[in-house]
């Protein structure tokens, strides 16, 4: 990876929960409190594939919070150029989790060979020839290392489950933020297919 220069840049806040666990929602929160936010950013994927950080850091100093692709899997490295930024790991039952990735496949249809390129770079995984028992891994393997990664550092963590009942409270006293006026958002809900037989979901993204 590219060298960076440490200790060198503003502190920020990284959304950090794996897609699908209402980091939209996130997203929307930090929009809400004021600050000038950055989401999903599919472009700079094929910078992480060629070890080069350096557009991704030259990015995130022009914006103040960051959630999705590619600021999921890149939290140390991040951490490590803006020093005593804060992170939020969006988490959810896993269960769930898999119901409502399968649902957002379903509704997007055959995906591309570059979708599925830019997925094996970011998952680590060989989409689309991919089982729902991997998918599931992964995403508990992503909150785990997340975990002990800042395991003595619990100032700089905030682990949040929105279907769990977290919400402003919990999220504002982190960040030091008052709570706002405005309703709390649930951005970017599934809707589901009654019925649905996701057994051969899977199945036709490989034809």
């Amino acid at each position: 990876m590219t060298n960076i220069n440490r200790g060198q840049l503003m502190a920020k806040v990284f959304g950090i929960g794996w897609t699908k666990t209402g980091t939209t929602t996130l997203g929307k929160c930090f929009e809400i409190l004021g600050y000038d936010h950055q989401s999903q950013n599919l472009g700079l994927v094929k910078d992480i594939a060629n070890g080069d950080l350096s557009k991704i850091i030259e990015q995130a100093q022009k914006k103040d919070t960051f959630e999705d692709w590619p600021w999921i899997i890149l939290y140390k490295e991040l951490d490590e150029a803006f020093p005593e930024s804060r992170f939020v790991l969006t988490t959810r039952n896993p269960k769930k989790w898999i119901r409502s990735y399968k649902n957002m496949l379903e509704k997007q249809g055959k995906a591309s060979e570059e979708l599925n390129k830019i997925r094996r770079i970011l998952y680590g995984l060989p989409f689309p020839n991919v089982s729902e028992s991997q998918l599931i891994d992964r995403y508990l393997r992503h909150n785990n290392e997340v975990k002990s990664y800042f395991q003595n550092r619990t100032d700089n963590l905030l682990v949040i489950d929105w279907e769990a009942g977290d919400g402003w409270e919990k999220l504002c006293e982190f960040l030091m933020k008052d709570i706002p006026a405005n309703p709390f958002p649930h951005e970017n809900q599934g809707l589901y297919s009654t019925g649905y037989d996701f057994s051969k979901l899977f199945n036709r993204f490989r034809k």
